[in-house]
């Protein structure tokens, strides 16, 4: 549930907008990797 709550702190992925499934995928990578670099940076 935590990494949904993340995710819907993106406004683009709040609501699908992308017609095409690769584009959202595309952009549900994209938010983990800004999740993930920003806990990472946290840490040190």
């Amino acid at each position: 549930e935590r990494t949904n709550a993340w995710i819907h702190g993106f406004r683009r992925l709040r609501i699908r907008w992308d017609i095409r499934d690769d584009i959202h995928e595309a952009f549900l990578k994209l938010a983990c990797c800004v999740i993930t670099y920003r806990r990472v940076r946290a840490l040190c």
